[in-house]
């Protein structure tokens, strides 16, 4: 073959190759980082009502190189590790295309969720009944958190189930109703039936809050009752 021979060779094979490459681009289409990234904050923008009130953001998300899928109409599913979303570490994506699954692939994420939240106003110890000079509020990631408490006025009245360091945030679990009867408390029972009310009075065999059933002990009978705590001091009879 003589050396135009080749050149005419070499050019009609490029030619066919950027054909060949033109006609492939046409059978698949790429799916990069950056819409995978859009894909999870349209997901986070549409399930905002299941999300707390916060700044809900993507801190990380791994998607390490792009892929290809068949062309067509692509549509696309995402599913959380975590049906709360926020704690998801994961979310797989199952792609379709016209209508039909041609791809499931998961990426690591971490999803930031910034809100206010109550905090130890100082070091705090067990038992306390809380007030407002013991709360503040400081804006945390609530993704790295379990039950936090976003409205202080849950908090206020409240007692610790056990102590907090200063600047600790609030746990629900932590929080209980105080007692309004205490064991050994002389108390008054109430009997209500329809518009007749009687009162007598007891003992408590037991600590109890708001609304607790709890043992009561008649000072006139010494029978022991179950009555419903309804303020302090005061216990209705459970009918």
């Amino acid at each position: 073959m003589t050396n135009t021979g080749k050149y005419v060779f070499l050019l009609l094979t490029a030619l066919l190759l950027m054909a060949g490459a033109v006609f492939a681009s046409d059978d698949f289409q790429v799916v990069d980082s950056a819409e995978i990234h859009d894909m999870l904050e349209d997901y986070l923008a549409d399930n905002a009502g299941l999300l707390p009130q916060a700044d809900i953001r993507i801190r990380s998300l791994d998607v390490h190189r792009s892929f290809e899928l068949p062309a067509g109409q692509m549509t696309h599913e995402i599913i959380p590790s975590d049906p709360g979303i926020l704690n998801s570490r994961r979310f797989t994506f199952i792609f379709r295309v016209d209508d039909r699954v041609v791809e499931n692939r998961s990426f690591r994420a971490e999803i930031e969720a910034l809100a206010p939240v109550a905090v130890a106003a100082g070091d705090l110890r067990r038992g306390v009944t809380l007030g407002e000079h013991d709360i503040n509020m400081v804006e945390m990631d609530l993704g790295q958190m379990r039950n936090p408490c976003l409205d202080p006025q849950e908090l206020i009245g409240k007692q610790l189930k056990r102590s907090l360091r200063l600047g600790n945030a609030f746990d629900r679990r932590w929080i209980e109703e105080p007692a309004l009867v205490h064991r050994g408390d002389r108390v008054s029972i109430v009997v209500r039936s329809g518009a007749m009310e009687l009162t007598a009075t007891g003992i408590a065999r037991e600590d109890g809050a708001k609304n607790d059933v709890v043992t009561i002990r008649n000072a006139a009978s010494q029978k022991d009752i179950l009555c419903r705590v309804t303020a302090p001091g005061i216990v209705q009879v459970e009918l």
